[in-house]
């Protein structure tokens, strides 16, 4: 399980969630990426954006560590986990947490985020071995 692990987190499929980690890190906590990207934008969907490309990497990682697959593979798969995301963190979460806002731009941003891993997701598999 270790190797399958270590094979499924160095997966060249990664390079846009770990690109998404990293602007979401330094926009988060270093600098913001609003003095080229609009206020709105950079302040509060940009972390969304990234969140929607991370998840269903990790969720491949962890599938794949434990079985051996890889389920967010096509576009069904993407927009099931994508929605699922967006109903837990925009319907469920406001209702049970104070700080919690549903923003159906987040929502939508889950989804569009989900749609350009699935992308990068298939362009890497494409190139394997």
């Amino acid at each position: 399980m270790a190797k399958r692990f270590r094979s499924a987190l160095i997966s060249s499929a990664n390079l846009l969630p770990l690109l998404a980690g990293i602007v979401y890190l330094v926009n988060r906590y270093i600098a913001s990426f609003d003095f080229f990207l609009p206020y709105d934008f950079a302040h509060y969907q940009l972390g969304d954006l990234c969140g929607g490309i991370i998840f269903p990497a990790y969720v491949n990682v962890l599938c794949e560590a434990v079985s051996g697959k890889t389920p967010i593979c096509n576009f069904a798969s993407s927009l099931a986990l994508s929605v699922g995301c967006s109903i837990c963190w925009e319907v469920l979460a406001p209702m049970v947490l104070e700080f919690s806002t549903p923003d159906p731009l987040d929502a939508c941003m889950y989804v569009i985020g989900g749609i350009l891993y699935l992308k990068a997701f298939k362009l890497t598999a494409d190139r394997r071995i």
